[in-house]
C-alpha cells in the first residue's frame, strides 16, 4: 500500500490523458480556455525513464511520514498547507505540476488529521490543476465522485487511491509525460519533507515521535536520487530554480549520517534549505 500511494501524487492528473505531443515547451502557459487538452513536448529520455521508475519504486511514499504525524501525537498545524487561493497564480505547466503534487499532500495531511471541512477545497484545487495539466476526464472517472462523496470516510479514499495506482501502473511504463510526472513526484516530496521536519524540528525527541527523526535521517538517500534524475532536466527553465535548491539541500545532508540521532542544528539546516525550495515551488 506504500508504495501504491506513492503513485498517488501523479496518478490522478496523470493516467490516460492525451499522450499526444505538442510543440509546447514546459514553461508556456496554458490558456484556461484551452487547458482541458494542453500537453507539454516531452522527448523521450531512457535514461530519465529508468531513473524516475527505480525512483518510485524506492522512496519512502510521502502519504507516509504525513500518516504517522498524527500517530505520534503531533498536532495539525493549517500554516504549513499551501492556501487554495494561490491556484490562479501557476500559470505554467512546470508550476502546475510541481504544486499539484503539493496539494495533494496538503490533501492527505488534511485528510489524516480529519479535516474534513478543508478537505474539499483542497480536492477541488487538485481537481481544477488535473484538467490544467489536460487530465480532468481520468481524474473524474477515478476520483471524483467517489471521493466526492465519501469525504470523511478515509477507509473509502484509500481504496480509490488503491484503484488510481491499478490505473496509474500501465501509463507509468511509457515516457510521454515523463517530465510532468517527474514534476508533480518532486513536488509531493518537497512538501511531504517540509510539512514533517517544519513540526519536528522544535520537538523533544520522545519514544513516540523517535521514529519521524529517523525518517528525516535517511531522506538523504532520496535527495541523492531526485538530484541525479532532474540532471535530465536542467534545460527546462521553469524548474531549474527547485532543482538548484534540492542540491543545496544534498549539500546539507551529506553531513548527516543515515540512522543517525539527528539534532536540532541538523534539522534547522535541513528546515532551511526545504523551505526555500517549496519557496520556489509554491511562490
Amino acid at each position: 500500500m506504500i508504495k501504491k500511494v506513492l503513485f498517488f501524487s501523479v496518478a490522478a492528473a496523470l493516467v490516460s490523458c492525451n499522450n499526444n505531443t505538442s510543440t509546447n515547451t514546459a514553461t508556456s502557459e496554458t490558456k484556461p480556455d484551452t487547458a482541458k487538452k494542453a500537453t507539454v513536448s516531452q522527448p523521450t529520455n531512457d535514461l530519465a525513464d529508468f531513473e524516475f521508475h527505480t525512483l518510485v519504486i524506492n522512496i519512502p511514499s510521502p502519504f507516509q511520514i504525513i500518516s504517522e504525524l498524527p500517530k505520534a501525537g503531533i498536532a495539525f498545524n493549517k500554516a504549513l498547507v499551501n492556501s487554495t487561493d494561490n491556484e490562479t497564480k501557476y500559470t505554467t505547466s512546470t508550476k502546475k505540476g510541481l504544486n499539484y503534487g503539493s496539494y495533494i499532500v496538503d490533501l492527505i495531511y488534511l485528510s489524516t488529521n480529519e479535516q474534513f471541512s478543508q478537505v474539499k477545497s483542497y480536492f477541488k484545487t487538485t481537481k481544477s490543476l488535473a484538467q490544467s495539466l489536460g487530465c480532468a476526464d481520468s481524474f473524474d472517472k477515478i476520483a471524483g465522485g467517489r471521493v466526492e462523496k465519501n469525504i470523511d470516510k478515509k477507509d473509502t479514499i484509500n481504496k480509490v487511491i488503491d484503484q488510481v495506482y491499478t490505473e496509474m501502473d500501465g501509463y507509468l511504463r511509457s515516457n510521454d509525460r515523463l517530465l510532468s510526472a517527474t514534476q508533480i513526484l518532486v513536488g509531493s516530496w518537497i512538501e511531504s519533507q517540509y510539512i514533517t521536519v517544519s513540526i519536528i524540528k522544535d520537538e523533544a525527541k520522545t519514544e513516540t515521535n523517535k521514529a519521524l527523526f529517523q525518517k528525516v535521517s535517511e531522506q538523504g538517500n532520496t535527495v541523492d536520487k531526485l538530484v541525479q534524475l532532474l540532471k535530465e532536466f536542467e534545460k527546462e527553465k521553469d524548474f531549474l530554480p527547485v532543482i538548484n535548491e534540492l542540491k543545496n539541500l544534498q549539500t546539507v545532508y551529506k553531513d548527516v549520517k543515515v540512522g543517525s540521532d539527528i539534532d536540532k542544528a541538523a534539522l534547522t539546516k535541513i528546515y532551511d534549505k526545504l523551505n526555500a525550495a517549496r519557496q520556489k515551488v509554491v511562490n
